[in-house]
């Protein structure tokens, strides 16, 4: 059995309060591990994990890799700024704006250092609907609701992506987000039938002018049930309500979207979606958040 000493910086994402956020381990010194290494590391955690590793790219100051216990990911939004705010912290960084090469793809990412934690904007990719999406009395079982609970004025069950694919379910009001108790297997299989991977349901309060939403994440096979903040989620949820101006119109400009996500677990988090649009299209979509450094560690673990 193989024992490697690795460095490991802790980072928490999008807290709101205490107890809050999404917790991320970044992973240093890891460009000759295996996918299955890594896997194994992220199932250590139990937390969707980080993996730093140089970039081959000219273009681009760094590569990552994504890890939760069962798989690999595409994307992780909030992992990508627990980085950012790792390699910050070791002062690995040079410029406010870090090239970022990651499985599906090269984005931008922007960091700001302030007194106790930084704050990470990271750019998504445009947005993509899905046309082929479940039907009401498939999503309203596999969520163990009625059908009265969605809230279909308010815009309809769809698969969006800006970088992975969630379904947007919108609820009628909080009481009925917060005491979601899902069939899991029927969740996941709908995931696989319509290629999308996991659930977003989502409602929306305004009170003293100020307009709020709230959501849970429910991924799909992912080794935990529940997410406190999804980073790809919110964006997809931002691009969302820009797309049928849920909140207001889509006039040209940024409009940013506060989503408040983790509650029902315990774990208030809060995640900001910027969309920018122009003559009508959106633009672009950028997730913004607060990313802190909780611990750092030398982890020695053991490979098969």
């Amino acid at each position: 059995m193989l024992k490697k000493i690795i460095p490991v910086i802790h980072t928490l994402v999008f807290s709101a309060a205490p107890g809050g956020g999404n917790p991320c381990p970044v992973v240093f010194n890891c460009d000759q591990f295996t996918s299955e290494q890594m896997r194994v590391l992220a199932a250590h955690y139990m937390e969707e994990t980080a993996f730093v590793i140089p970039s081959e790219e000219t273009d681009c100051d760094v590569r990552l890799r994504y890890f939760v216990p069962n798989h690999e990911m595409e994307m992780c939004v909030h992992a990508t700024m627990g980085s950012i705010a790792a390699q910050a912290h070791k002062s690995l960084l040079e410029k406010a704006e870090v090239k970022v090469e990651i499985p599906i793809g090269k984005l931008s990412a922007f960091w700001e250092q302030h007194e106790d934690h930084y704050e990470v904007t990271v750019e998504q990719f445009l947005p993509q609907f899905a046309t082929d999406n479940p039907k009401i009395s498939q999503v309203t079982a596999a969520l163990n609701i009625s059908e009265k609970a969605i809230a279909l004025e308010i815009g309809p069950i769809q698969s969006v992506s800006t970088s992975r694919a969630k379904l947007m379910v919108p609820i009628k009001d909080r009481k009925t987000l917060d005491s979601l108790t899902p069939h899991f297997e029927d969740l996941w299989k709908l995931c696989d039938e319509y290629n999308t991977t996991g659930f977003y349901p989502f409602t929306i309060e305004t009170s003293q002018g100020k307009t709020v939403i709230y959501a849970r994440q429910f991924p799909k096979r992912a080794g935990y049930n529940e997410d406190a903040a999804t980073g790809l989620a919110a964006g997809a949820l931002g691009a969302y309500l820009s797309q049928y101006e849920v909140v207001r119109p889509k006039l040209d400009g940024c409009h940013t979207f506060e989503i408040h996500q983790g509650y029902a677990m315990g774990r208030p988090s809060v995640l900001y979606a910027e969309v920018m649009s122009k003559n009508g299209e959106i633009t672009d979509v950028r997730i913004k958040g607060r990313a802190e450094i909780t611990a750092e560690e030398l982890l020695t673990f053991p490979f098969k």
